[in-house]
């Protein structure tokens, strides 16, 4: 099986794809409706035109179409047959497929036919290259044809085709690749000199490296973020601002730590209802909290122990995140488990609502994974340890449902890790209270306290202000010039009083309303006070009256604790592998 790609109008959005296949005969061609690491059915066959076939002699070949995403390929008495079709692509993420005047970045799933009976066959593929562009793949071969052993490793191995910057280095005799694509100041040999970091670190962890090569396809754009991974490479997006603001380059140095971790944690140690994977159909494991979740744990704790990061900033962190999950109402409905199995529906399709019915389960995941690791170690154990041990068992045939926590057990006992899933996996128990009384053999404590403002997310200490609290509305506003609502929390006021997303305020008490003035008001009516709002509600002028009530305690941070003793200090250091933080 051959692919051919080429470009005759990048500009247009579109690809060229000819399918060159021997022996057909009656075959079932069919374009994959989602990829792995990303658990929505995107129907990526609605961007396939203009599809035909055509045998060695170039007398066409019938194609009927089955359903949405699979055709009937009539080729019986051909020697070969050679499917041509384009692909629209015009979609910049790290999921879907992007064309134009400087290059195309091709997610496998959205662009590759696949045939029948034939995935385990391997798949060759050829680029027709426009002048001064390049090919960047994991995929084994160059410059412009690769192999596939199979069609899973293909739909798994991104290109990056066009005009990029390229750094390489080598960890362990292994090669790794960058490919930078996007205008930015990119700080390429630094930025090179931080991912080996990060990736001898994992190598540390995991005790090796496995995979023979290994790609990081980084987008520079003005404002998105993400990050896919895939069995030896990783698609990042990130602003092109990340080497200009510390902030951001932190953050983009965790992505990259992130979709590292998962070329372990996901693609070779993976969920047994992803053996095999079918392209047809949504795919569903309750253990996506623990191949996200673990991993977004572990993705700034690597950066800490690598001597990236700083252990202040990774409290910091953890703080903004106990805050998220204690401002989402339903982290008290909706278990880790079953927030992993409802990703399909849930994660990937949020609305204004979600906060209220679900959460999501990369966050609370992270947090699941902390108290986790607090309980191994206080039977003298570590998440590191059940990582390893899981590594060693199911690597090739998959982690079972049921899987992470008999090993939990070993490590502790069968009681307290029944416990703890039944409590915090299983079912929704509040996690803040088990980490305020687990921190303290590190040395640290969590505190709460109410929200300074609407832009306060948590992770710094506050001085309390004297004077009357102030007033708390319940409801998210839209960055930008208009109070635009976005979401409402269940129970707050806002939600009493009938606020919904996509109102936009314009006035209180007949004045106009602007960001600092609502802000205002909160401070001076305090909890109690009334605000009597003008509103626009699909374009029709409403009033609402909000009675604003307590500010809620959802502002959270972690600090060390100033009588932490010797053994608490030493704990914290074998946490994190920096010295204890404290005076």
């Amino acid at each position: 099986m051959r692919y051919v790609l080429s470009f005759p109008a990048p500009q247009t959005h579109h690809l060229q794809v000819a399918l060159e296949l021997d022996r057909p005969g009656e075959a079932e061609l069919f374009l994959p409706v989602w990829t792995p690491g990303s658990y929505l059915v995107r129907e990526y066959a609605r961007h396939l035109e203009g599809l035909e076939a055509t045998d060695q002699a170039g007398r066409p070949v019938a194609v009927d179409r089955l359903d949405k995403h699979r055709f009937a390929l009539r080729g019986a008495a051909a020697e070969r047959v050679t499917v041509r079709y384009r692909i629209y692509a015009n979609d910049l993420t790290v999921r879907t497929s992007h064309v134009d005047a400087s290059h195309a970045f091709l997610a496998p799933a959205s662009v590759f036919l696949g045939v029948r009976g034939r995935e385990g066959q391997p798949h060759e593929i050829a680029v027709e290259l426009p002048p001064g562009w390049q090919v960047a793949t994991a995929l084994p071969g160059g410059p412009s044809r690769f192999t596939a052993s199979d069609y899973d490793q293909l739909i798994d191995s991104p290109l990056e085709i066009g005009q990029h910057l390229s750094a390489r280095f080598t960890v362990r005799g292994v090669e790794h690749e960058l490919a930078v694509w996007g205008h930015g100041e990119v700080e390429l040999g630094h930025f090179a000199e931080d991912v080996q970091r990060i990736v001898e670190a994992q190598a540390a962890f995991w005790g090796g490296l496995p995979y023979p090569r290994y790609l990081f396809v980084l987008h520079l754009t003005g404002k998105g973020r993400g990050g896919l991974e895939h069995l030896g490479s990783s698609v990042l997006l990130a602003p092109r601002a990340s080497f200009s603001d510390p902030e951001a380059y932190r953050d983009l140095l965790g992505l990259v730590s992130h979709e590292l971790f998962h070329a372990w944690n996901v693609k070779r140690l993976r969920p047994a209802a992803f053996t095999p994977y079918d392209y047809d159909r949504e795919q569903y494991t309750r253990l996506l909290w623990w191949f996200e979740g673990v991993t977004c744990y572990y993705e700034q704790l690597l950066l800490v122990r690598a001597g990236i990061l700083s252990s202040a900033h990774h409290l910091q962190s953890l703080g903004k995140l106990v805050t998220s999950v204690l401002r989402t109402p339903g982290a008290g409905k909706l278990s880790v488990e079953e927030a992993s199995a409802l990703a399909w529906i849930k994660l990937y399709r949020p609305d204004e609502n979600s906060g209220n019915s679900g959460v999501s389960y990369y966050l609370k995941g992270e947090l699941t994974a902390l108290a986790l690791d607090l309980l191994l170690r206080r039977h003298g154990a570590s998440l590191d340890e059940v990582m390893r041990r899981l590594w060693v068992r199911h690597r090739d045939g998959g982690v079972p449902e049921g899987g992470v926590e008999p090993v939990v057990a070993e490590l502790t006992s069968a009681v307290e890790a029944r416990t703890f899933f039944d409590r915090h996996v299983r079912g929704t128990g509040p996690l803040a209270d088990d980490l305020q009384r687990e921190l303290g053999q590190l040395g640290l404590a969590l505190r709460r306290r109410p929200a300074r403002n609407g832009d306060d997310k948590g992770g710094k200490a506050a001085k309390v202000e004297e004077g009357a609290a102030s007033g708390w509305l319940g409801a998210e506003l839209a960055n930008g010039a208009k109070l635009t609502v976005t979401s409402v929390r269940e129970g707050s006021p806002a939600w009493q009083a009938g606020l919904t997303a996509d109102d936009e305020l314009l006035a209180e008490g007949g004045f106009r309303l602007d960001r600092a003035g609502l802000q205002s008001k909160l401070e001076r009516r305090g909890p109690g006070g009334t605000l009597r709002l003008t509103l626009f509600r699909r374009d029709e002028l409403v009033k609402a009256v909000v009675t604003l009530g307590v500010p809620p305690e959802d502002t959270a941070w972690l600090e060390p604790e100033a009588a932490a003793t010797e053994p608490q200090r030493a704990a914290f250091q074998a946490w994190c592998g920096v010295r204890w933080p404290g005076a």
